[in-house]
């Protein structure tokens, strides 16, 4: 009897560790990346450049810092396809504590000067010390595969978020993340392709959206949405 309870205690422990650690439930289509919960995959270390500006020269609606490439482990950044198969993106620091952070070495930049409704007047003003995580994962609505597993040449659309704030309030921007995730979404999925054997990209264009490079933008405390805005972005992504 005290073996058999002592099982269960173990068996209780583990679940809850796993709760811990492992992403939410989603509801997936068949063929996505369940085992993305469940199988841990080896964690690849990034260097993540940012361009600003097209092919054609036209500016995107996310640019870098003009620092460079962001670097996982250098100057606060933490750049990883993590071991759930998901491209994991922070531009600071965030197992400093809140209130002793320095301040950021890494941010990006947000031009929301193109509101898909030309009427709309709402800008919001971030600063950049506060814009600093960036997650990514797979929709309802398409198939996935972790990163690692995506065969070279192989595109796939998931979503895209990041938060932003100043001292008085914050906004979540999304691509397909949370209540954008709707099959009458207006916003663009956030298309990852595998270049090759160590280089992926990710955009908000590809043949799975009606329309590329439109984000949402949201209160993050109220979930007020303020509009869709036209956030064109081409990040590059290489295995250290």
């Amino acid at each position: 009897m005290k073996t058999a309870f002592f099982l269960a205690l173990v068996g209780l422990a583990a679940c809850a560790n796993d709760n811990a650690t492992a992403p939410a439930t989603r509801r997936l289509m068949p063929g996505a990346a369940v085992a993305a919960r469940s199988q841990i995959l080896p964690v690849v270390s990034l260097i993540v450049t940012v361009d600003d500006v097209d092919g054609a020269g036209n500016a995107y609606g996310i640019q870098s810092d003009g620092q460079g490439a962001y670097v996982d482990g250098s100057q606060g950044v933490g750049a990883a396809i993590d071991q759930y198969g998901t491209f994991a993106f922070n531009t600071y620091d965030t197992n400093v504590q809140s209130k002793r952070r320095p301040p950021a070495q890494r941010w990006v930049r947000y031009n929301f000067d193109h509101p898909i409704d030309p009427t709309n007047t709402y800008r919001p003003s971030p600063t950049n010390d506060q814009n600093y995580h960036f997650s990514t994962g797979p929709s309802d609505y398409n198939a996935w595969a972790p990163l690692q597993n995506l065969a070279v040449g192989a595109s796939q659309c998931g979503y895209m978020g990041n938060s932003v704030s100043n001292v008085s309030t914050s906004w979540l921007v999304s691509f397909h993340k949370g209540k954008e995730d709707t099959a009458d979404s207006p916003t663009s999925f956030a298309v990852f392709t595998r270049v090759s054997a160590t280089v992926w990209t990710a955009q908000p264009t590809g043949s799975c959206s009606a329309s590329s490079n439109v984000a949402s933008l949201r209160d993050a405390a109220t979930g007020t949405l303020y509009g869709y805005y036209s956030l064109p972005f081409h990040f590059t992504l290489t295995a250290r």
